[in-house]
């Protein structure tokens, strides 16, 4: 009977969630090109799923019994350099601008998420990077930060 309970709380409290993008649909509704196209379809749409998949939750789980495992020391030390290497991003896009930034990053995350070796995250980072390169920067023309070196 605690796991249903669990189920009930879950889905009440994502349906709210919902409501409350559907609120946000509602008040971005105005400044629509289309009924269809504008700043409130993707608010709308995601708290209509919010909201239905939540009642679904709600009121038609069957309420198994789950056990959670806590991670292990490693899995702990890899989301703990994970978030700390989101927060080096952060500062990194300041100061040396977004493409230095993506690849030293990028390079860190593939040796600490992906396991890899650095020599193969090493190239694994530069393809990424020049991918990205070219389809944010150079054919979408999206500015993004230069840093203090201007690149």
């Amino acid at each position: 009977m605690q796991n249903r309970t669990v189920d009930r709380i879950g889905g009440i409290l994502t349906a709210l969630i919902g409501l409350v993008a559907i609120a946000e649909a509602l008040r971005l509704y105005p400044y629509r090109t289309s009924f269809f196209v504008g700043d409130h379809t993707m608010p709308g749409v995601v708290g209509g799923a919010l909201v239905l998949l939540g009642l679904l939750l709600a009121f038609s789980a069957k309420g198994e019994r789950i056990t959670i495992q806590f991670p292990d020391r490693a899995t702990l030390v890899k989301i703990a350099l994970t978030l700390g290497g989101l927060f080096l991003y952060w500062i990194l896009l300041q100061v040396l601008g977004y493409i230095i930034s993506t690849f030293i990053i990028a390079i860190c995350f593939f040796m600490v998420i992906g396991s890899y070796r650095f020599a193969k995250s090493l190239i694994y980072a530069l393809v990424m990077t020049a991918c990205l390169y070219v389809v944010f920067i150079y054919w979408l023309s999206m500015p993004f930060p230069l840093g203090m070196l201007g690149i």
